[in-house]
């Protein structure tokens, strides 16, 4: 019995993670997406990231159509993993006709900073085509952290994997990463980062900020790494187009990385204006409840230092939940 429930969710992991973004992947995009769009009405599609944003969701924002809401963050899903099947079938350099680019890099290094929102591959093309390697900064993960699920792990691998190929250099696994991001930057090899990391996953040098709303925080690692380099911020988005399928990669403006309270609160407005846009494009819903949990304790100091006109000590870091 137990064989039997691993084998159906190892065909399941499977089927969403592989064969269903892989098998319309051959076709034209227009016909493709269409797939990916009917394949996105079922419930078996990516269902843990679906149950949480229909649950979390319309807590912050207007959803007046639930099951459209649903196949929309099925597509986002499912067009990221498809993105992978594309891109493994591909020269490094290559960027398809459903890809837009708005903005250009600056010369030199810099740290480029996104979001767990949309698709996020294309931004190691785009800098792939123009001639640059890149450091992605990323968490390390293990087998173990996937539970019975190896088919994940094996994905995840897969795609850490393939990103190493399109930028040249290997991936920055925290922590313990700061040398090699600082001689990276000394090269003029940009460092690419996602900002929107709860203190679950990034407990250190997180600061208040304001999200959806809500009181919220973000970790000023990449921040400080750039001011500490004497390198640009470049934050950068990839829009998504549910209605046809196309993306639009956009490169902001470069920004000094001070004041970093300034900075951040400008990242997080950037975020913010994007979920609003396509909440079904944000990936992190699942995190968003116990990301506010956590994030009452800093702004509580912040209002309390400042209350206190400065006199009080620094807070501490937000600790690390607990599984």
């Amino acid at each position: 019995m137990n064989s039997a429930r691993a084998l159906r969710r190892h065909l399941h992991d499977f089927w969403i993670l592989y064969l269903a973004p892989w098998l319309p992947s051959w076709l034209p995009w227009p016909i493709a997406y269409r797939c990916y769009r009917f394949l996105a009405r079922f419930a078996h599609v990516y269902p843990e990231p679906t149950s949480a944003a229909v649950a979390v969701a319309p807590d912050y924002l207007a959803i007046p159509d639930r099951a459209a809401f649903a196949r929309d963050v099925r597509t986002v899903w499912l067009v990221d993993a498809a993105d992978l099947q594309l891109s493994l079938r591909h020269r490094a350099d290559w960027l398809p006709s459903h890809v837009e680019v708005r903005g250009e890099w600056p010369q030199g290094a810099f740290v480029a900073v996104s979001f767990h929102y949309s698709t996020g591959l294309w931004v190691f093309r785009d800098l792939r085509r123009r001639g640059r390697d890149a450091v992605l900064v990323a968490a390390r993960f293990e087998r173990d952290d996937f539970g019975p699920h190896p088919v994940r792990y094996r994905y995840g691998s897969a795609r850490f994997a393939e990103i190493e190929r399109l930028s040249g250099q290997p991936n920055a696994y925290r922590p313990g990463i700061r040398e090699r991001l600082m001689g990276a930057l000394a090269k003029g090899v940009p460092v690419v980062s996602v900002m929107d990391m709860p203190p679950r996953l990034a407990p250190r040098g997180q600061r208040p900020v304001h999200l959806l709303g809500r009181p919220a925080c973000l970790p000023d690692g990449s921040i400080e790494l750039a001011r500490e380099a004497g390198v640009p911020i470049v934050p950068y988005w990839v829009e998504f187009d549910l209605a046809r399928g196309q993306r639009t990669l956009v490169i902001g403006e470069a920004m000094s990385p001070q004041p970093a309270d300034a900075v951040l609160a400008r990242l997080a407005g950037m975020l913010d204006g994007l979920i609003r846009s396509v909440p079904a494009a944000w990936l992190f819903w699942n995190e968003w409840p116990g990301w506010q949990r956590d994030a009452e304790g800093l702004h509580a100091a912040a209002f309390s230092n400042e209350a206190a006109e400065g006199r009080l000590s620094d807070s501490a870091p937000v600790a690390r939940n607990q599984p």
